[in-house]
């Protein structure tokens, strides 16, 4: 049996009263090649379509033609809901640069032998025709750019992602957005935001990622046509070292068999002493600024002896004598000294905890917490599988190799890169989380 590629591309102008509603499309069915870029870490995912030279494009017209001279087959009739006839003439023309403009919607289609699924919806930011004619695009959160957001300040003991979404401050206002259902239940607390400036919606949930608050769209499987909603997640976002992301019927886990999905792996089992593992755990004091600890295991320890400890505080941030008089917080032990220990043969692991104004002290608690229950499962490279999924990024796959076991599990999926043209249909997946083996 041969599998047949088959893609479906539809740009035109986007209905302003519902934005997911492309008019006067033209589709393309034939490409040279396209790849899709998305990830938890960026709010904006991208897509590159590459035509080649002579590429054509259908298109639909309606009103009141005539078959005098044409082929009558390209025209068509249909009776609406109120007794209206209307007449459809199907045209057929070349791709060139005066096809598209900045700022139209696209969606992208892709699957095996005509059975097509949604991979993409977004705006056209750019188009190149120096050789064949590459069209670049920005997802739905293109909208978010052009938004300019409201001037607020949130208390010096920060907020949530619920209140500056949706709730007091409502950045979202008249976007079409709305926080996924999921997130809400977090009731993720951050740190204080102060918007004085000329900043986006954009620019604000961007900004996020520096803190391990990453947003990113999430579309409604079951519902095509409905507007994606805005997902917060949290990667080891408490000290018990779990993820935190939205889940749904749609984020599976989708079992990945390697005799029969994956065209290509570069993934490797690297073993890793425990006793050269680190977690650096960073937090924003009441004082608004950032201040770290790390937290190593004691290369002295000795159970057998009494009052020996395990772990090992090193280079912990001093907090400054001022700092101390205002807020009241400790200096945690390790930052004593300006000589910094040397953790360049380590695994370092970042930990960001979700506690705003937390002491240095409560900070070393839950990173030795974070460590105790980090799984270095020792996963490193990138699996390549065939598109027969059609996977979004923050989903869950399940990785089964009889040959290799080492590295079955259910995995948290971060980046994918989707890549279909002549060279076929593949999803390049970056899984550095194991959830559960």
């Amino acid at each position: 049996m041969m599998d047949v590629l088959c893609c479906k591309i539809t740009i035109g102008d986007a209905n302003p009263s519902n934005p997911m509603e492309i008019k006067d499309a033209i589709e393309i069915t034939e490409v040279q090649s396209i790849e899709i870029n998305e990830t938890y870490k960026k709010l904006i995912g991208t897509a590159k379509i590459t035509l080649p030279k002579g590429s054509v494009c259908r298109s639909t017209i309606i009103g009141t033609v005539t078959t005098e001279g044409k082929d009558a087959s390209i025209f068509t009739t249909e009776i609406m809901e109120d007794g209206v006839i209307i007449e459809k003439q199907t045209t057929q023309r070349l791709v060139d640069t005066t096809t598209f403009k900045v700022g139209q919607r696209v969606n992208i289609k892709l699957g095996y032998n005509g059975v097509l699924k949604n991979m993409f919806d977004g705006y056209i930011t750019g188009y190149n025709s120096e050789s064949n004619l590459e069209i670049e695009c920005e997802n739905m959160a293109y909208k978010l750019k052009l938004k300019k957001a409201p001037h607020f300040e949130t208390p010096a003991s920060g907020t949530t992602v619920n209140d500056v979404l949706e709730g007091e401050y409502n950045i979202l206002k008249d976007t079409g957005f709305k926080i996924h259902s999921d997130t809400k239940k977090f009731d993720i607390h951050i740190g204080k935001i102060k918007v004085t400036d000329n900043f986006t919606v954009a620019d604000i949930l961007s900004e996020w990622s520096k803190y391990k608050v990453y947003c990113f769209l999430k579309y409604d499987a079951n519902n095509e046509s409905a507007m994606p909603s805005i997902a917060v997640g949290r990667p080891y976002s408490s000290s018990k070292a779990q993820p935190v992301f939205p889940e749904d019927e749609s984020t599976g886990p989708f079992k990945i068999y390697f005799n029969e999905h994956v065209a290509q792996s570069s993934l490797k089992v690297v073993k890793t002493d425990p006793k050269f593992l680190a977690v650096t755990g960073k937090a924003m004091g009441t004082d608004e600024k950032f201040f770290e600890v790390t937290i190593r295991l004691n290369p002295e320890y000795d159970p057998a002896t009494p009052g020996s400890k395990q772990y090992q505080t090193v280079n912990a941030t001093q907090i400054s004598k001022k700092s101390h008089k205002v807020t009241g917080n400790t200096t945690a032990s390790g930052a004593e000294t300006k000589n910094k220990v040397d953790l360049s043969t380590y695994t370092v692991v970042p930990y960001m905890s979700p506690h705003i104004g937390i002491s240095s002290d409560k900070l070393v608690e839950e990173t030795t917490e974070y460590f105790r229950n980090y799984n270095l499962n020792g996963i490193t490279g990138s699996l390549t599988i065939f598109g027969d999924f059609g996977l979004p990024p923050a989903v869950q796959v399940e990785l089964i190799d009889h040959r290799n076991p080492s590295k079955n599990g259910v995995y948290l999926v971060e980046e994918v890169t989707t890549n279909f043209g002549v060279g076929g249909y593949r999803q390049q997946l970056s899984i550095p989380y194991k959830i559960k083996k």
